[in-house]
């Protein structure tokens, strides 16, 4: 019987091993649950369901989704009102994009140096929280180094302005809807055209498709309106190294404090110091960019852009030989080295137990409890009307988090009203809405929040909870006020 010689297995299948172990392993961490979910990424799965059912939704009203509706709408068709096949499509996307990563830093680079900063990312808390929340940075990532990739292979190409052309813009919109970071994409395609051209007429082309693609999908998605306010760099930054904190929401520790303020330093250290060496390289340029475009709002995925930069780009500084420690063995040469990778391997594995126990225990951030006690409510009500065989009300929710609350509750949802100019010119526009839930202390409610209170009994109070306020409205549906002319 001949004996396999694992010697002469090309070393890339056991890279593929590796990554298809580490795919089956993050799958399992994966929460089941309707809950924790990117209010972009929930958007545009809701779109893909309606699609795939044919079936009208007020997911329309919700405004335009991010591109990632494209990538998720064969799932749509094949398995409608199911989350998880997103999370296997965005598992199998960064285990591409970590390969991709790898095979760039490595021609770059060294080995050692893409091993160790692939192999730090896949096992990172951050990145398991962008997979489980269907968060931008998964697909921001991809895009950078696929537009590495599609620019490299249409210069060595012989045909011109054919699918690579035409791929490179696709990959424009897309990385442009996911994040203010993904004008990085197009940013480092239009200098990578203007200072390295193949001939003057393509030059014009690049210069100008890639120019009106951008502009065309910022006038389409009209703003990032769905990734929250702008958040502290530094409670952002701590999360590269142990991820977001669902416990203590809003109120960081002094762990916090000092742990960001020293990632934050390193990612400006990277920036400043490596930042020749990266803007040489199509990919180091985007990732570089995409950092600092990013910071306009320092929110996870922004943390996973800039833990990327500190792998891909710090890590060749660190490993960088010193002829101050030449001759002097091994431990002051690299040991060192592999005893802080370790400690931040034991980091990251701890980390990631914790957030596999708040995943097993329902531990959820104050938002998502809000919603799931609405929704636990609502099937409650449903299921003690089944049993009388009792038609079930009407139930409309405008929720400050539509596309979630719609996941979540399987019922109608429509975004919050804008506030009016009087409290009976509010009840009009709340006809039909039979729910709201949002958050009271949000500047962008106060005008509607204080047109609710002065409506007095025509609107209960359900539930008042740390993330906010369910509201049920005792009469929907009013006669609208008489015109002053």
């Amino acid at each position: 019987m001949p004996v396999l010689n694992l010697a002469s297995v090309p070393k890339r299948y056991f890279g593929y091993l590796a990554l298809l172990l580490w795919a089956a392993l993050t799958l399992f961490l994966m929460r089941q649950s309707p809950y924790m979910l990117d209010e972009g990424g929930a958007k545009a799965l809701l779109l893909d369901w309606s699609i795939g059912d044919q079936v009208a939704s007020s997911v329309v009203t919700f405004g335009a989704p991010d591109l990632r509706a494209l990538l998720w709408l064969p799932l749509g068709f094949l398995w409608p009102g199911q989350i998880f096949p997103a999370k296997v499509i965005e598992v199998l996307l960064l285990a591409a994009t970590a390969a991709g990563f790898f095979l760039w830093r490595r021609r770059e680079g060294t080995e050692e140096e893409a091993l160790l900063a692939t192999g730090l990312l896949l096992i990172a808390p951050i990145s398991l929280q962008q997979l489980d929340m269907l968060s931008p940075g998964v697909g921001l990532l991809g895009a950078f180094i696929a537009g590495a990739w599609l620019d490299h292979a249409y210069r060595q190409s012989p045909g011109r302005l054919g699918g690579l052309f035409f791929m490179q813009l696709i990959v424009c919109a897309f990385s442009v809807s996911l994040h203010p970071a993904g004008l990085a994409y197009p940013a480092s395609l239009l200098w990578s055209w203007y200072s390295n051209p193949m001939n003057r007429l393509q030059q014009r082309v690049f210069l100008v498709s890639v120019t009106i693609t951008t502009l065309v999908t910022l006038i389409a998605i009209l703003g990032w309106h769905d990734l929250g306010p702008w958040q502290n760099p530094v409670t952002s930054a701590a999360a590269m190294i142990w991820g977001p904190n669902l416990l203590e929401e809003g109120t960081p520790s002094a762990g916090d404090w000092i742990v960001g303020a020293f990632m934050l330093s390193l990612v400006l250290a990277v920036c400043i110091h490596q930042r020749r060496l990266l803007w040489r390289d199509f990919a180091g340029r985007s990732l570089l960019l995409g950092t600092l475009l990013g910071a306009f709002l320092c929110d996870a995925s922004w943390s996973f852009l800039g833990l990327a930069l500190l792998l891909y780009g710090g890590l060749p500084w660190l490993l960088k030989p010193r002829s101050a420690l030449a001759g002097r063995g091994f431990m002051a040469q690299r040991g060192w080295v592999w005893i802080l990778l370790f400690l931040l391997s034991t980091v990251d594995m701890r980390a990631d137990q914790a957030w596999y126990m708040q995943v097993r225990d329902a531990v959820l951030p104050e938002q998502d409890q809000l919603i799931k006690t609405f929704a636990d409510n609502l099937n409650g009500t449903r299921k003690a009307l089944e049993e009388k065989n009792l038609p079930m009300p009407k139930i409309r929710v405008a929720s400050q988090w539509p596309a979630r609350t719609m996941i979540a509750c399987r019922c109608d949802t429509l975004p919050l009203p804008p506030a009016a100019k009087d409290p009976q010119a509010q009840l009009a526009l709340l006809k039909g809405i039979s729910h709201l839930i949002l958050v009271p202390n949000d500047n962008k409610n106060l005008g509607l929040v204080q047109n609710l209170a002065y409506l007095g009994a025509d609107i209960v109070t359900e539930s008042l909870q740390p993330g906010g306020a369910i509201l049920r409205v005792k009469v929907p549906a009013v006669a609208a006020p008489k015109s002053d002319h």
